[in-house]
């Protein structure tokens, strides 16, 4: 039987679409049938001819029955794979998050292997992609000191996904004792850190954002010294761009001190 596709419009959020995937479940309309389109705002709209839209409404209690359903009745792999889809920027998410968890309360924990299913080959293929960001930045983020009295140490990052939870979950276990922000220049948003370990995500008005960029444009006391180890130790002779690009991408260096443009 053909039916008209419904179209459920959301906000570009984790609450908004993770409510959108709690509102057409709910419906019983038809996976075939439903769309989910994550709107950000002051994005212009494009309708399709002949598709229903409905306009959802964004409810965290929704995000919660979601989680809890994904964890309980398929397994906490899916609930893994369902979160990295969600904070990634990939504009399908939310097409894929909707049929991989109408596939999961069915086959139930056999859908993560279930890669001959499209939405599931894709649903890996966006878990794989923010952890593979994640794990760069875990490695090149650089912190500096901003402010001295209390300590405040900041890093700004520009990465394609939404990962500063993840990051923050290994660096607030690692800096437990120390203020810290980490500041995505993409997204606009900000984590901050506090001592003794609780952070929380913020999103950034341009005002902050711009505090936040003139606070990472001072230099620390450390960063000349810094660069000068790091030009000092290479061997000239045994340079090898290609191989340092393949280990280090280009996109990575962009605030590591010891690639910025003053070096000596």
């Amino acid at each position: 039987m053909d039916k008209p596709t419904r179209i459920y419009q959301c906000n570009n959020t984790v609450d908004g679409i993770f409510s959108a995937v709690y509102d057409a479940g709910l419906s019983g309309y038809g996976h075939r049938f439903i769309r989910i389109q994550p709107i950000q705002a002051g994005q212009n709209e494009n309708y399709e001819l002949f598709a229903e839209y409905v306009q959802v409404e964004t409810d965290s209690k929704k995000t919660k029955s979601v989680i809890d359903a994904v964890r309980q009745k398929i397994s906490e792999k899916a609930y893994l794979f369902i979160m990295s889809a969600v904070i990634s920027d990939f504009p399908d998410r939310g097409d894929v998050i909707y049929q991989f968890v109408t596939y999961g309360f069915t086959l139930g924990a056999k859908v993560c292997n279930a890669l001959q299913i499209p939405c599931v080959d894709r649903i890996f293929a966006m878990n794989r992609a923010v952890q593979n960001e994640t794990h760069f930045f875990r490695e090149f983020l650089r912190f500096q000191e901003v402010q001295k009295d209390p300590s405040l140490l900041l890093a700004v990052i520009e990465p394609r996904h939404h990962i500063i939870p993840l990051l923050m979950e290994h660096f607030a276990d690692r800096f437990i004792e120390e203020w810290f922000i980490i500041y995505d220049k993409t997204h606009l948003e900000a984590s901050f850190h506090q001592k003794g370990g609780n952070w929380e995500v913020y999103l950034l008005t341009p005002e902050k954002a711009k505090k936040l960029e003139e606070l990472s444009e001072q230099k620390e006391e450390y960063v000349d010294l810094w660069k000068t180890f790091f030009h000092q130790i290479a061997i000239k002779e045994r340079t090898n761009k290609k191989l340092q690009t393949s280990m280090l991408p280009l996109h990575y260096r962009k605030h590591m001190t010891e690639f910025l443009e003053d070096n000596p």
